[in-house]
């Protein structure tokens, strides 16, 4: 039980009730300082609680600052101190040139951005560039005789799209690559357990790997990233907004550094967007960041199409989107993919295939402006040829709505109006159809007022 011995008690009265006449010449002496708490123990224990309490708000507000910092671009550590600027006189600044490790295409020292539609080719390409630097064979186009060759240099190979026994080494194998010069970077460990890389958090451990290797005589020329996008994402930026470009260039901008630090390409793997009728510039999935950040611009895509045929699944383009490189390499590369086997699994002897670029030839005519989106241009010349054919055509049978649309397809046909690919494809664009007692009828559509 509680001693209430020495609690102090109000005075009463006769009847028992309070007699507050009294309260005040009977309460026990009382400090001040105490305020309203009952003792010292209270008070202290309300006080710490106060302070603890103001440093989780300070620490609270502390991170939504880092937080806003960072959606802006900035270092989460920045600091508030008044800015300066740094000046600097471009009399005494000594000109460097671009070095490349395939000139025109990827240089040394920045890096190098290879987009494309899914299935376009891009690892077949990226299998083929490494084949290249890890070999020192020749690149396209250049003279294969024994002064073209150049020094095998060692490649970086960072990837999780592919699985690494199945896909990566067989095209690598396919492409004629030294393996022995490709060293995977399969991931990090922290405190006894795997972890998935992050460009955020590891760029200081890839620092260290390329410093030793550096040291040690046998440096690497290239790194790969494929995809970029899998590895932004880190402990100050959980999910990294590919549309925020202050984001993406605090990721980014580091890598820019360490690619000029030690005179390393570094190619990030991406994907065009979905918007086919886009600039390739603006069909970079994610922030204009992407496109800035990068010196070259590299996209895999199909070949041409045209109206009266489908070109080979396998010819595809491997283009130089940025026009401004002084070095540009003057047109787009035609090249075709081609399979084959590379070796037989040793689990169960089947063989194992894999795809290498065949080079065909540089095409000058080929540029960004000429192959946008899939049909890779204005629809066709049969557009308005069609839509004031079918209009005059309807109006040649006044007494009908509706006219047959195997009629109309005949007579287009005959006409020559358009082609038979280009009706399949396009003649619905014009036409409002409706099935009439099972015969699919058309009209002119109307133009929207």
């Amino acid at each position: 039980m509680v001693d209430l011995t020495n609690v102090w008690k109000p005075p009463v009265d006769a009847n028992g009730h309070i007699d507050w006449t009294k309260v005040d010449e009977t309460l026990p002496p009382r400090d001040p300082e105490l305020g309203f708490h009952l003792n010292w123990k209270e008070k202290v224990e309300w006080e710490q609680a106060r302070v603890k309490l103001m440093e989780q708000n300070a620490r609270a507000e502390e991170a939504k600052t880092k937080r806003e910092r960072m959606r802006r671009g900035l270092p989460a550590d920045a600091s508030d101190a008044p800015r300066e600027l740094v000046f600097r006189s471009l009399g005494g600044v000594q000109m460097h040139a671009i070095e490349w490790l395939w000139t025109g295409w990827i240089p040394k020292g920045y890096i190098t951005l290879m987009a494309g539609e899914t299935g376009a080719g891009k690892s077949t390409i990226l299998g083929d560039v490494t084949s290249r630097v890890t070999t020192g064979a020749p690149w396209p186009g250049e003279y294969d005789c024994p002064n073209a060759w150049r020094k095998p240099e060692r490649v970086l190979w960072l990837g999780s799209e592919d699985s690494i026994e199945e896909m990566t080494v067989p095209r690598l194998t396919a492409c004629g690559a030294n393996l022995a010069n490709v060293v995977e970077i399969q991931g990090v460990m922290q405190e006894g357990k795997r972890n998935t890389f992050s460009m955020q958090d590891d760029l200081e451990a890839v620092s260290k790997g390329l410093a030793e290797a550096r040291d040690m005589g046998n440096p690497f020329a290239m790194l790969v990233i494929d995809p970029v996008t899998s590895y932004l994402p880190g402990q100050k930026l959980r999910r990294v907004d590919l549309n925020d470009a202050g984001q993406l260039r605090t990721v980014l901008e580091p890598w820019l550094i360490l690619a000029q630090t030690y005179n390393i390409a570094i190619i990030c793997v991406t994907h065009f967007a979905k918007d086919t009728n886009r600039s390739m510039l603006h069909r970079v999935l994610g922030s204009s960041a992407f496109v800035q950040t990068c010196r070259s611009l590299c996209a895999v895509m199909e070949q041409l199409r045209t109206e009266e045929e489908e070109p080979d699944p396998h010819a595809k383009v491997f283009m130089q989107v940025k026009m401004n490189l002084p070095e540009h390499p003057g047109g787009a590369w035609k090249f075709h993919t081609e399979r084959v086997e590379v070796g037989v699994d040793h689990r169960n002897g089947k063989p194992i295939y894999a795809t290498r670029p065949a080079w065909d030839e540089l095409d000058a005519g080929l540029t960004p402006n000429s192959t946008v989106g899939k049909s890779r241009g204005p629809k066709s010349q049969f557009e308005g040829v069609f839509a004031m054919w079918f209009q005059g055509f309807y109006a040649i049978y006044p007494n009908h709505d509706w006219l047959p649309i195997s009629t109309v397809k005949q007579v287009a046909l005959q006409e020559k109006v358009v082609s038979a690919s280009w009706w399949d494809k396009h003649s619905a664009d014009h036409m409002q159809k409706e099935n009439i007692k099972g015969t699919w009828m058309c009209r002119p559509k109307v133009s929207p007022a």
